[in-house]
């Protein structure tokens, strides 16, 4: 909700300078998902103004923000909303519901789950120790992405709110070097009981379509045929790979692959973005990655904060022994054509 201003020419005039600079204000309506404001570019240090006094209706804020390209890295983002007067604003990244994609293995069909189109919410805000903010945190790539966001008020939070939005670079951890065909990767048996959840991503920071799991099944393919600890095994050709590994849940635009015991996670709007739901801290999330020629590495890892998402970076290369093989026949093959 947006209170009635006068001398309206002379607020739109203000409301375009200070956009430019990543200063925004909320507008009516924007009391739905299908109406919300469209905010950006957002960039670090970019704040967003305006004011709800119910968690319903007309009082809700939505909007749509719009992030621009950047060099291509892990991003750590969050939104920070604090309140003039009486706090008790809320914050929401809003995403929607999964339609299953059938039970099966894998391979052959590879079929992964649909967006439902219902409006959900993959993170609500908390309330970091010894504040009165609500944050929220998800991570990019530095692709240009949108994401949904909702702000909610109560009877009592007449003031204005202002969110702050921030980002920091994450460096990834190394979890080794594998060789192509079937790799797997395993956080069951590791020394923990974590319910685990994450996604693979390529060289260019690209969700893998069904390069995810959140919990095992009979057609994971492997040893672990049920739990609540994510295990995948699937095919990888020689490349840079980015694991997202995190505590239940992980949202991302992406549906379930079919292998999945758990098929109906809420998922993001739009690509360019993760987020992990839970507020848990310290969590253990070590894992295994193991190629089908008998290299296994553990990576300890450890979910340390509220809405963390631990990154590790794997390579796929082919054995020197391989290598040596495919240049001797590039050799061969260049004596044929002179001869």
């Amino acid at each position: 909700m947006n209170r009635i201003v006068p001398m309206l020419g002379a607020v739109c005039g203000a409301a375009i300078s200070t956009a430019a600079f990543g200063q925004f204000s909320e507008s009516e309506p924007n009391d739905t998902k299908a109406t919300p404001n469209i905010i950006g570019p957002v960039v670090h240090g970019s704040t967003l103004t305006g004011n709800s006094t119910s968690g319903s209706g007309v009082g809700l804020d939505y909007f749509r923000l719009d992030f621009a390209a950047e060099p291509l890295s892990i991003y750590r983002w969050t939104s920070t909303l604090t309140t003039n007067g009486t706090a008790g604003h809320a914050a929401t990244i809003r995403g929607q519901g999964q339609t299953a994609a059938a039970a099966a293995p894998w391979m052959p069909g590879m079929t992964v789950g649909t967006g439902s189109g219902s409006d959900a919410a993959p993170q609500s805000s908390r309330i970091p120790a010894g504040t009165a903010s609500r944050e929220n945190a998800w991570y990019s790539f530095g692709h240009a992405y949108s994401l949904n966001y909702r702000v909610s008020g109560t009877a009592s939070t007449t003031a204005d709110y202002s969110v702050a939005f921030e980002r920091t670079v994450v460096t990834p951890i190394s979890a080794g070097t594998f060789q192509p065909g079937a790799i797997t990767i395993n956080s069951n048996g590791q020394g923990h009981t974590t319910d685990t959840d994450m996604w693979v991503y390529d060289s260019n920071f690209n969700a893998i379509v069904g390069y995810g799991n959140d919990d095992p099944s009979a057609n994971s393919g492997g040893s672990v045929t049920s739990g609540a600890q994510a295990f995948m095994v699937r095919n990888f050709a020689a490349g840079t790979y980015y694991l997202a590994i995190t505590n239940f849940n992980l949202a991302n635009n992406q549906g379930s692959p079919s292998d999945d015991s758990f098929r109906t996670g809420t998922m993001l709007d739009f690509a360019g973005a993760v987020l992990n739901s839970s507020t848990t801290t310290n969590a253990n999330v070590t894992f295994t990655i193991s190629d089908a020629f008998g290299t296994s590495i553990q990576t300890a890892a450890t979910k340390v904060g509220a809405f963390d998402i631990v990154w590790a970076q794997f390579t796929v290369v082919p054995a020197p022994s391989t290598l040596a093989l495919l240049g001797l026949g590039g050799l061969v093959a260049a004596r044929r054509r002179r001869a």
